[in-house]
């Protein structure tokens, strides 16, 4: 799949990136915890890494979209608290382009780092709910198994391979705001 992007919705300031993509009638839609330094010129690695996944699994186009769309390379360094301005330009921006296809699939790719900040759950939790809400059908996907604690697994760190069902009514009975206080996530070496 060639780096042509024709979808880049990003605020002013360029500090959140609400999606990034190349649009098609076959579009496979990412959601990540938060956008790094991809933009419509230059990809990187985690983009790249999509895009691999998606040709593989038959996809001719990807939209990149976040739980929280603000710029950081690490998730440590983002705000403590969440800006709530910002989350519900998010979850627009996120309708908008899901509502696009008739039965989106979306893969979860987001690895243990969701509990780096509270606001990550707050955010699955309010786009799920909206996005269900609004869109009858939606396939959810992750690479692989679940980490150990539970989560699909994040692009970078998974070899090339078909996408497994996510089932969301058990990822959800399981993800709980008090994880975040008793898992911290393993630091890079």
């Amino acid at each position: 799949m060639e780096y042509k992007i024709d979808i880049y919705d990003a605020n002013e300031l360029k500090n959140c990136r609400f999606a990034l993509g190349k649009s098609s009638e076959n579009s496979l839609f990412i959601f990540g915890l938060n956008p790094s330094t991809a933009d419509n010129n230059n990809p990187d690695q985690t983009i790249m890494k999509i895009m691999g996944f998606a040709e593989q699994n038959g996809y001719t186009g990807f939209v990149m979209l976040n739980l929280y769309p603000r710029r950081a390379t690490q998730p440590e360094n983002l705000d403590k608290s969440a800006d709530k301005d910002v989350i519900i330009d998010n979850e627009r921006v996120i309708l908008e382009q899901v509502s696009k296809q008739k039965n989106p699939n979306i893969l979860l790719a987001w690895g243990n780092k969701i509990y780096t900040r509270e606001y990550f759950i707050e955010c699955i939790n309010r786009i799920y709910n909206l996005l269900t809400s609004k869109i009858y059908q939606i396939n959810w996907w992750r690479i692989g198994d679940l980490t150990q604690s539970g989560q699909p697994r994040h692009p970078s760190r998974a070899p090339y391979q078909d996408f497994q069902k996510m089932d969301m009514e058990t990822y959800f009975k399981t993800l709980n705001y008090a994880d975040c206080n008793k898992r911290e996530p393993r630091q890079a070496r």
